[in-house]
């Protein structure tokens, strides 16, 4: 049940983010996957900066008790999903309207 939590918290929101990547940009060619692996990271880098100054969660292990309360978990992934969508509409704008950083 925790590997599932976890999957759901850690890589959903790279994949909703992918997507809505997908739909601004207009390009449906490139991999989604690899989209999606990319906006985890960047999500998940942007998250831990901000756990590191605000809630003091400083390692791994840290965050995996934190993810033990139920309310930290549903705020995370909420928050991760909320970020990823900010990443991606800003992504998806520049890849819209700089067409040198489209691929042919």
């Amino acid at each position: 049940m925790d590997f599932l939590r976890f999957f759901i918290v850690l890589l959903l929101p790279g994949f909703i983010a992918a997507r809505s990547y997908s739909i601004i940009a207009a390009d449906r060619r490139r991999n989604m996957v690899f989209n999606a692996l990319i906006f985890d990271l960047l999500t998940f880098i942007i998250n831990i900066t901000g756990l590191f100054y605000f809630k003091a969660i400083n390692t791994m292990t840290e965050l995996l008790t934190s993810f033990e309360c139920l309310s930290f978990t549903r705020k995370y992934a909420l928050l991760s999903i909320l970020v990823g969508i900010i990443l991606s509409v800003i992504f998806g704008v520049i890849t819209r309207f700089i067409p040198r950083f489209r691929r042919n």
